[in-house]
């Protein structure tokens, strides 16, 4: 995941940024990009009801798969924000599930850690699969798609198009979220990441305009400032392609609006811990209330 403005992310940022054209690679080569993550659901018996949604899916990258709240790189559905289980999280899920009990049980993850927008279509076609008519579908993509210049930003709008048609002509009347970006860039955080874990500064010093650090280790803010605008350009695409699609909502600005704070972070400053899932969860619910007019 590229998440953080932590560790912008520990790993992934610098490949991201590397080159202009270039889009990241997976931020390890760990197991959790190895296939996608589903959470286990029984297959549906008889035919959908497509007046009547229930459950929910999620498809994306790792900010998704509960990934910093176990071993690293390892994902850990139980602890998703989104459609976890772990009581301690209360994730968007549970809280349904409050709301409407029928919906437990039925809830599909395929997101996958490193995964880009590419990866979107099949990843709905996997959830729906388990889950063919939620109530709500969650999208949380681009992380992994983001470089300094923001070149591909039209081939992300394609693929996040044709994954939001695809969740939209099977279950027409499915709600979906488009969760964009979790806080931005922010000198005072940086500082304060680094002061705490000076490991980080070379994690986030590489070599293009949107480096947080020159070389000889002195914070740029035009670095932050720069990338701060092309993920503002990303979430556009992502808000004009969601806007052409019924049903289809953005979290208009909240999690944009997220300040980091280290001890919601796992050990890679990139992935967030179970105290930090709890907190994004929280953050978003009242989007998700609103959507499904709860």
């Amino acid at each position: 995941m590229w998440r953080g403005w932590p560790s912008i992310a520990a790993v992934a940022l610098v490949a991201a940024c590397a080159a202009p054209g270039a889009t990241v690679a997976p931020a390890s080569t760990a197991p959790s990009e190895t296939g996608p993550l589903s959470t286990p659901t029984a297959v549906p018996t008889a035919a959908p009801d497509l007046e009547h949604p229930v459950g929910v899916i999620a498809i994306g990258h790792s900010g998704l798969t509960g990934e910093g709240t176990a071993g690293t790189y390892e994902p850990n559905p139980q602890a998703s924000w989104a459609t976890g289980t772990l009581p301690a999280v209360d994730s968007v899920y549970l809280r349904l599930v409050g709301v409407r009990p029928e919906t437990e049980g039925r809830v599909a993850n395929t997101a996958r850690g490193g995964a880009s927008a590419v990866l979107l279509s099949p990843q709905a076609e996997a959830a729906l699969q388990n889950v063919p008519v939620p109530e709500l579908a969650i999208v949380q993509t681009v992380d992994n798609d983001i470089n300094c210049e923001g070149t591909n930003i039209a081939d992300v709008g394609e693929q996040l198009a044709a994954a939001l048609a695809l969740i939209h002509d099977a279950s027409p009347n499915t709600k979906i979220l488009v969760a964009l970006q979790l806080g931005r860039p922010d000198a005072a955080y940086v500082r304060k990441l680094v002061a705490y874990a000076p490991s980080t500064k070379a994690d986030l010093t590489f070599p293009d305009d949107c480096s947080f650090f020159d070389a000889a280790g002195n914070l740029r803010i035009h670095g932050l400032e720069k990338l701060s605008a092309v993920i503002d350009r990303y979430e556009a695409e992502e808000a004009r392609v969601c806007a052409a699609v019924a049903n289809c909502v953005t979290d208009g600005g909240v999690r944009k609006a997220y300040l980091d704070k280290i001890e919601n972070f796992s050990p890679d400053y990139a992935h967030l811990n179970v105290r930090g899932q709890a907190a994004e969860a929280a953050l978003i619910w009242p989007v998700v209330e609103d959507l499904l007019g709860l």
